[in-house]
């Protein structure tokens, strides 16, 4: 794989060559390229979550300690995380998984998608906070059309790509990983040419699983967001216990029949999928520790059948628990 060195001056002329291509007379764009267009989120219709860089600066690139009922969000801007340590579940479009130390992921605009605490854990270990740098920025941050070069065209393909949400893995993740801790203490020129070579690299590595089978497309309308919103925080609170579809129904207004039906037009999945990968996420993170066995993993994470939970298991993960935990605990001692 190729290497870059996203603090040389070359790639500072790189960028600035690019500034001048679209600076030159007659691009519209010009004006717009080194400031945020604040007046955008102003005409922006309603979102569950508004994102406003500092007024210096045109991206977000701040330290996120997942935050207690972190809410289900969405927003125009295109996320980037790192995991730097943490335990706790991730929620992006349909997917449903645990939290890993080191993971990068990659989260398109408008993707509904929210990080859980494991609250067990960090209630009994109050020392403990999980640690991620996030980068948060629109595809139009440096003008409507700067993506369409040619050269670019494939951070745009990529950041199309991130409506399914997109996981890093391999030597990608360990350079994206240097990359964002270097961004962390960058500021003006510096840190957009660190972020556009970032971009780069993620657009030409092979090195990625989709977290969704397709592209999501959210339900911008706050309203059916607050309601979506309770349904899935009632579920993180209670999913290791038994849930009657009429109980969460009721947190919509609507019948047990309706809600099925409403549930999943907004979601693309049904109720009881949607609450299984839950508690398969929840058996993945216990089983991952490696300090419980299957049988409780099972009853723990809200199945009352040792058998429909290996077979949900096995569906879901490709593989049975036992040798999830194995492969698990190799991959510790192995890092």
């Amino acid at each position: 794989m190729q290497s870059y060195d996203l603090r040389s001056n070359d790639c500072i002329m790189y960028f600035i060559c690019f500034m001048c291509y679209f600076s030159k007379p007659g691009c519209r764009q010009a004006p717009q390229l080194l400031k945020l267009n604040m007046a955008k989120y102003t005409r922006q219709q309603p979102h569950l979550l508004k994102i406003i860089p500092p007024f210096e600066h045109s991206i977000v690139v701040k330290g996120d300690n997942i935050s207690w009922n972190n809410p289900w969000h969405f927003h125009p801007e295109i996320e980037l995380i790192h995991c730097i340590k943490g335990k706790g579940t991730t929620f992006i479009g349909n997917s449903i998984r645990a939290v890993e130390e080191g993971e990068v992921l990659l989260i398109g605009c408008n993707v509904p998608h929210t990080r859980q605490r494991d609250r067990d854990y960090y209630l009994s270990h109050p020392d403990e906070e999980p640690e991620s740098i996030i980068v948060q920025f629109r595809e139009d941050f440096l003008g409507d059309r700067f993506f369409d070069v040619r050269e670019f065209i494939p951070i745009k393909d990529m950041l199309a790509r991130a409506l399914r949400g997109v996981k890093f893995l391999g030597e990608t993740r360990r350079l994206v990983a240097a990359c964002l801790q270097r961004m962390r203490v960058l500021e003006g020129a510096p840190r957009i040419v660190e972020l556009l070579l970032l971009l780069d690299l993620m657009a030409h590595s092979q090195e990625f699983n989709y977290l969704n089978t397709t592209n999501y497309i959210s339900d911008a309308h706050e309203k059916s967001s607050q309601k979506i919103n309770k349904v899935y925080h009632y579920t993180i609170d209670h999913f290791r216990d038994p849930i009657a579809l009429s109980t969460v129904a009721s947190l919509t207004g609507h019948s047990t029949a309706s809600f099925c039906r409403y549930f999943k037009t907004r979601t693309r999945t049904s109720y009881i999928q949607y609450l299984t990968e839950m508690r398969i996420a929840f058996a993945c993170q216990q089983l991952m520790d490696g300090s419980v066995d299957v049988g409780q993993v099972c009853f723990s994470s809200g199945f009352n059948n040792l058998s429909h939970f290996h077979k949900q298991f096995r569906r879901l993960m490709g593989m049975t628990p036992g040798e999830y935990m194995k492969r698990s605990t190799k991959k510790v001692v192995g890092e």
